[in-house]
């Protein structure tokens, strides 16, 4: 049957529904894996870091990060009636609650324990699966409020934000070095974040795709010879992780959830941009019935897997774009091989010693790699904004990012002139991505009016 509305008219070796011999299916899966490991494992480290979870804890979250992301690949590839998208989309640990997560962790009183804040964060993310899930089935509204020069703008808005904090924990580990390291994790950060910039304009797509763990691996490499590594892998006297339900204790904190909510809908916009990419490599369509069909339940799957990642201890999951581009390289785009790539998964994730030997990355090449990351996701936002709407979209863009910024001074202004705003307000304020939604939303309807 011919598909029209493909992004490329370029045969696939195995369709969809084809099965590829077991030989081909694990080579395509594992390529899917290369493309993704590094980021979904270095986003629960941040996100442990920003915490404060103790080592134990940081391991337990990276290793169900791995096994959580299987599963969930496993949802949406299999499909379960309508949850599910059916393509070979990849489902991992989302970057984007590093910022908003690091921001409302500090905003706790002193003296809360860092299990007790994980647990508020992830119950707060568990409701906002839930929106999620439900808003999947009411698309058509949602994208009339969140337009794509709208999520640009909160994209850009984040994506500043996290270069923001990735400078401050560069600047913390360089403060805490003695003056005798300071060129070593320099070299560091440098070679980690110089390798990831190379590789990733480069003309061949594998090292596009392989960008980030061949950095971190040169990054580690560095630090191995300037004897900044070690492998001290503390106790791991168990063979077989095992994820445990109510890892944390949940709570739903509506503060919380106003503060993550924004990144949510980002979240569910940038999902119908993969998920739209994924069935146009697949050579399927991208409009009619059954292209929203897909995104639906790929919307919904995404929501739901981010409430069970919750019940586990994990953070929020969300489509991945990197497999878009192994399906145009390799021709596969076959579903057994997503089931393969889920199933590698969840096996890393069963393997204690993959997450603590994880933990064994300096934070210098960690840091290093994640601000080239957060750089793109600015990047990305800025062109998404524009591209969407060349006229307004930098009008957009440019007032809210100004007034998102500017309002997270108010609550100090107003304190000086011994004028105190509600407590909810001044943290709320003091996110710009929170803000910076709303104020999109206004400017966008302003300016097309």
């Amino acid at each position: 049957m011919r598909h029209h509305n493909r992004a490329s008219s370029d045969p696939l070796l195995f369709a969809l529904e084809d099965r590829p011999p077991p030989l081909r299916s694990v080579l395509a899966a594992v390529a899917h894996l290369s493309a993704i490991v590094a980021s979904i494992m270095a986003a629960p480290l941040l996100l442990a870091g920003v915490i404060g979870l103790s080592e134990a804890s940081t391991r337990y979250v990276v290793s169900a990060s791995l096994f959580i992301s299987g599963i969930a690949t496993f949802v949406q590839v299999y499909r379960f009636g309508w949850v599910g998208s059916g393509l070979l989309s990849v489902q991992g640990t989302s970057f984007a609650f590093i910022g908003p997560m690091a921001y409302a962790a500090a905003t706790f009183p002193e003296g809360t324990s860092s299990e007790e804040i994980a647990g508020i964060l992830l119950g707060s993310c568990a409701a906002g699966g839930v929106a999620v899930a439900i808003a999947g089935t009411f698309l058509n509204q949602v994208q009339k409020i969140i337009t794509p020069v709208v999520a640009g703008t909160v994209v850009f808005l984040l994506g500043l934000s996290l270069v923001i904090s990735a400078v401050t924990n560069l600047n913390r580990i360089l403060g805490a070095a003695a003056s005798t390291e300071l060129y070593i994790i320099c070299t560091e950060i440098a070679l980690t974040f110089l390798v990831i910039l190379f590789l990733s304009r480069a003309k061949q797509p594998w090292l596009r795709l392989l960008s980030i763990p061949i950095g971190i691996v040169v990054g580690c490499v560095a630090a191995l010879l300037a004897g900044n590594l070690e492998w001290n892998v503390g106790d791991t006297s168990e063979i077989w992780f095992v994820p445990q339900f109510f890892r944390f204790p949940l709570n739903i904190d509506l503060l919380m959830l106003a503060i993550l909510m924004p990144i949510f809908l980002v979240s569910l916009t940038e999902s119908i941009g993969d998920l739209t990419a994924t069935s146009s490599v697949s050579q399927r369509p991208i409009e009619g019935e059954e292209y929203v069909q897909r995104l639906r339940g790929g919307i919904v799957a995404d929501g739901l897997n981010t409430v069970l990642a919750a019940l586990f201890g994990s953070f929020p999951n969300t489509t991945f774009s990197q497999n878009n581009a192994v399906i145009r390289i390799t021709g596969v785009a076959s579903r057994r091989v997503g089931l393969v790539l889920a199933v590698l998964l969840t096996i890393m994730g069963s393997i204690p010693l993959i997450s603590a030997g994880f933990l064994q990355i300096p934070g210098s090449v960690i840091n290093g790699a994640t601000l080239f990351l957060f750089g793109m996701i600015a990047v990305t936002g800025f062109g998404l904004a524009v591209k969407a709407d060349p006229v307004s979209g930098y009008k957009v863009l440019i007032g809210s990012t100004l007034c998102a910024f500017m309002l997270t001074g108010l609550p100090q202004l107003l304190n000086v002139l011994s004028i105190e705003l509600p407590q909810y307000a001044a943290i709320i304020m003091g996110f710009p991505v929170a803000t910076g939604i709303l104020i999109a939303i206004i400017l966008t309807r302003v300016i097309r009016s």
